[in-house]
């Protein structure tokens, strides 16, 4: 996985990320997807905060 060089492209890439894993695992459970997603922006983005990948996570994940 790339690293997030920039902050405007978080809501991008953990869309597409999202995309990637149902395209792999279509049953995942709709928390440990929202999980993941949390995850991989935090730990892929270098100044975002984890109430930044939280909030990110419920426009990307949550509520669809």
């Amino acid at each position: 996985m790339n690293r997030i060089e920039k902050k405007e492209l978080v809501t991008d890439a953990a869309k597409l990320f999202q995309e990637e894993v149902l395209e792999l695992e279509p049953d995942i459970p709709r928390k440990e997807l929202c999980d993941m997603v949390g995850d991989y922006i935090y730990y892929q983005t270098a100044d975002v905060s984890k109430e930044e990948a939280d909030a990110i996570v419920e426009t990307t994940c949550l509520f669809k």
